[in-house]
């Protein structure tokens, strides 16, 4: 028995809602580490990420694939064009597992963002140290001998003192 393009799309779209669910788990998780400035873990967390997202890439393009050899764009168009001309049961039921992909997929794009934040706001953090260690805390402000506003106060690297 041949599987129908219909069935072959509505266990991509099952893959892809897998993947992107074992995605989610991660970036929660990598959050988590964020917080807790757990480098190994987040270590794991990259390396458990770099084949999900792989694996939906490859996803993506079979999807594309089996959207063109059925003679649709490999777009958002073309994937509603693809459901329209199903029966309505069928369309139902793809358009559900698609609603729930969405979900996951801008929870993934939101914890992600917030993961980068995270990350961003740590840098920012450690490069103000490092500048400060450094003798040039270039956000200090202060009064030069002229008693003019300064934004630059130049100061012996605390690296050298140590």
């Amino acid at each position: 028995m041949a599987i129908t393009s219909l069935q072959q799309l509505q266990s991509l779209l099952q893959a892809e809602q897998n993947v992107t669910s074992q995605l989610l788990e991660i970036l929660t998780e990598e959050r988590d580490s964020l917080r807790m400035s757990d480098a190994n873990v987040m270590d794991m967390m990259t390396v458990k990420k770099q084949p999900l997202v792989l694996q939906l890439e490859q996803l993506g393009r079979q999807r594309e694939a089996l959207l063109q050899r059925e003679g649709f764009s490999v777009d958002k168009e073309g994937l509603k064009a693809f459901i329209a001309n199903q029966t309505h049961q069928d369309a139902q039921m793809l358009n559900n597992i698609l609603q729930d992909l969405r979900v996951m997929v801008n929870a993934c794009r939101d914890n992600n963002q917030i993961n980068g934040g995270i990350v961003n706001v740590n840098r920012q953090y450690v490069q103000r140290a490092m500048d400060m260690l450094r003798g040039r805390d270039l956000n200090a402000s202060s009064y030069g001998p002229g008693g003019e506003y300064s934004s630059q106060v130049v100061r012996q690297p605390l690296l050298g003192r140590v």
